[in-house]
């Protein structure tokens, strides 16, 4: 649903369980978040990103596929 974002966690080598525990975020919430069932709040998305340690603007991270 966001392949930038799963571009990036693949990138880092990163799993959703280490992505879930970097930002406190329990796994079943991320990966229902990643998987489009719900919306990520901007409190998060900005969790996620700084986890990741990329300087992508939030809009283009957490870009939908269409």
């Amino acid at each position: 649903m966001y392949p930038n974002l799963r571009a990036e966690l693949a990138r880092k080598g990163m799993t959703l369980t280490e992505l879930a525990k970097e930002t406190g975020m329990s796994l079943n919430v991320l990966s229902g978040r990643v998987n489009g069932k719900y919306e990520f709040t901007y409190s998060e998305t900005l969790k996620i990103k700084k986890a990741l340690g990329v300087d992508i603007p939030l809009e283009i991270l957490f870009e939908r596929a269409v």
